[in-house]
């Protein structure tokens, strides 16, 4: 198995699956552990893209993927 070195919140596609990427407080309201596939890697959680599919019969993933953003992209200091 590959290890994975990333410093970026990525989509992972691993075994010809996608996975997205959330962190623990933005988890879909459907979302549960024990019947979701799912990885939890370095305090993100992925869950797999037929899960979205299955479960919101409005997802989209083009928006899903624009709207994705890493925390160092968003500035929290004030500019003077």
């Amino acid at each position: 198995m590959k290890s994975l070195k990333f410093n970026q919140l990525n989509i992972l596609k691993m075994n010809n699956q996608t996975y997205l990427p959330y962190q623990l407080h933005q988890l879909p309201k459907w979302f549960n552990k024990y019947n979701t596939e799912h990885l939890s890697i370095k305090g993100y959680c992925y869950i797999l893209l037929e899960d979205h599919y299955e479960n919101s019969p409005y997802f989209n993933y083009n928006n899903f993927k624009s709207g994705l953003t890493n925390n160092k992209d968003i500035s929290y200091t004030q500019s003077r």
